[in-house]
This record gives structure tokens, sequence and C-alpha cells, in this order.
């Protein structure tokens, strides 16, 4: 799907290859069409936790432990940018640690900086959260 960021038509194909080729994520879902915008991007993403720190074990009881890599894992979702054009803004969320896989899932959304920084996260973000598992 084409997002219009401003006065550049980008794709989320093309946004989707650049995040699994230059990144550590793993691109789950492209959301961007249930964001109902044109001028939002939205991922359902996963990262493995050995990316984050290498040789730990999650313990989904270590409430530090949970929140240092689900907020790692957030905060590397801002390199994200660097792939769209300048003025743009993001927000990510963590929903869930998948046992199995060993890996954290997580919802992002990116924008033209027109929109609120509120409205992102208040509005889209929480919206994008409903339609993941």
């Amino acid at each position: 799907m084409y997002v219009l960021f401003r006065n550049d038509l980008i794709s989320s194909d093309d946004i989707k290859k650049e995040i699994e080729e230059k990144s550590l994520f793993r691109v789950e879902t492209d959301l961007t069409k249930a964001t109902k915008r044109e001028d939002v991007m939205a991922f359902k993403l996963s990262i493995a936790t050995q990316d984050l720190e290498a040789d730990i074990k999650f313990d989904w009881e270590d409430d530090e432990l949970v929140e240092r890599l689900f907020s790692k894992a957030q905060s590397l979702t801002r390199e994200f940018l660097a792939f769209f054009p300048k003025y743009t803004i993001q927000a990510s969320s963590t929903y869930k640690w998948d046992e199995i896989e060993d890996r954290i899932h997580l919802v992002v959304v990116i924008a033209n900086i027109d929109i609120k920084m509120k409205k992102l996260e208040l509005d889209i973000l929480k919206r994008m959260m409903k339609q993941v598992d």
C-alpha cells in the first residue's frame, strides 16, 4: 500500500523490506491498510530476545527484566525513521512475549509530523493494538 508523507509517496512493501534487511526485526504483518489513513504506516513486528541481550533467559516473572527488554525493543524502532523522509514521527508498543519462539512482539506506527504525537499514541496506535492477537 502507498502512503503519502507530505510530498513523498512511499510503499509499505518497500519499508517492510528495509526493516527486515537493515534491522533485527521481522515484519509479521503489514497493518497499514488497517489504519484506514493515507498518511500512516503500521507494522506488527517481532524481535528475538537474544538480539536484545545475548545469553539472557527471558523470565516473565522478573518484572525488571521484562520492562528492560520491552523498553529496549521499543527504542530500537526509532531507527526506522531513517527509512522515511524528514518530518515523520513514530510510536510503538510491545504487547507480548512468544515463549515458543522466544520473541517479543510489538506494533509500530509511523506518520507524517502533521499528525500530533498525542493522536498517534492515543488513537492510532491504540486502534492498531486491537488488530493484533
